[in-house]
């Protein structure tokens, strides 16, 4: 994603049904020895289609708020649930990742968050990503510069330990190693050991969440059981008020180029990450959610992108043929509730819910019809 999501750093199979075993065969599934790039995929798994919501996890002072999210994302028919939550560094070029009590989550809070979506039935993602504290202009995480990449990795290491601990505790089902690290990418053996290592203690699968603009780009996906992209496609540059036509064949464009990428490595697709702002920039740039000055809300925009979404995606998600097992919408806010005033990318008590509840009821209903 662009750094401009992320530039205010201060700041999801089947609902009551159980988790099935997975139709869509992963691969390697019945491998009992592994090699540093090939995956041992652990049973059961939840069935596709996987249709989820994520929820940003930072510094929590009402863990009530977030339980109530858990159980509201069940009722509208998620059947599964990712948590995002972060890992600072101060500036781009910093050596040290460090936990900030003011601005993260506690370790029992996750694990009661990820728990209480178990009991609702819920598949679990856990997604640690890495913040900038003190961002410039054009930072993120996507392309941090360490003085010490020795020293960089060895922080990363221990951080990830501490959220497999919590993955582990709390019964998770896919365990991200990594989130939009474009400048680490390129370090395999870096890559091939942190998945080694999860590996010996996590029972559950991995994935690694790619960019955008370079999951096609990227040779760790044989590290992980699942490819995973963070999918802030710009569906219309030109023109924001595009209908809803161009821009459900501008998805159709991205979903094939996708579906190619997951084809060529033979993973499995999950979108970990679909959103919008509610900004009328929505289709051209939805990886940027920050506000011009007294700019308003445009619910409108967001609803008509989860529309063409929808629209593009629903029939392959259905199809058992194919490799992509699903996603997951971009987010749930427990804080904001669609006035006029939330521009960001949360989805409560605007038109976009009830887009997103109806997509999900039609995608169980024709993938319960196609096992008939």
């Amino acid at each position: 994603m662009h750094y401009l999501r992320y530039l205010l750093s201060a700041v999801t199979i089947l609902a009551g049904s159980g988790l099935l075993v997975i139709s869509r065969q992963l691969p390697n599934a019945t491998q009992t020895k592994q090699d540093d790039h090939s995956p041992v995929i652990a049973e059961p798994f939840p069935a596709p289609p996987i249709l989820g919501i994520a929820i940003n996890a930072h510094h929590i002072s009402d863990l009530k708020l977030y339980l109530e999210s858990v159980d509201q994302i069940a009722k509208i028919g998620a059947n599964s649930l990712i948590v995002v939550t972060p890992m600072f560094q101060t500036l781009v070029d910093s050596n040290e990742i460090r936990y900030l009590p003011k601005k993260c989550p506690t370790a029992q809070q996750l694990i009661a968050i990820l728990k209480h979506a178990k009991k609702r039935n819920l598949h679990t993602t856990l997604l640690p990503i890495v913040l900038i504290e003190k961002p410039g202009e054009k930072d993120w995480r996507g392309v941090i510069e360490p003085t010490d990449w020795d020293a960089w990795w060895k922080s990363y290491d221990n951080f990830i330990d501490r959220f497999v601990k919590i993955a582990v505790t709390a019964d998770v089902d896919l365990f991200s190693i990594g989130s939009e690290l474009n400048t680490t990418e390129s370090q395999i053996n870096r890559w091939t050991r942190i998945a080694k290592n999860v590996r010996q203690s996590f029972p559950g699968k991995l994935t690694y969440s790619a960019n955008w603009d370079r999951y096609d780009k990227i040779k760790l996906w044989p590290l992980v059981d699942i490819m995973s992209v963070s999918s802030y496609f710009e569906l219309s540059r030109d023109d924001e008020d595009a209908p809803f036509e161009i821009l459900r064949d501008a998805w159709i464009k991205e979903r094939d180029l996708l579906l190619k990428t997951a084809k060529q490595y033979d993973r499995p697709l999950m979108l970990s990450e679909v959103g919008y702002p509610s900004l009328s920039s929505a289709a051209a740039f939805p990886w940027n959610y920050v506000a011009k000055d007294g700019e308003q809300a445009d619910h409108a925009a967001q609803a008509r992108c989860y529309e063409a979404f929808f629209a593009a995606w629903t029939d392959v998600v259905v199809d058992p043929t194919n490799l992509a097992i699903g996603f997951h919408c971009y987010h749930w806010d427990p804080y904001h509730h669609g006035d006029s005033r939330d521009t960001g990318y949360g989805i409560k008590g605007k038109p976009a819910l009830e887009i997103i509840r109806k997509g999900f009821e039609d995608i169980r209903r024709q993938a319960a019809d196609a096992k008939q």
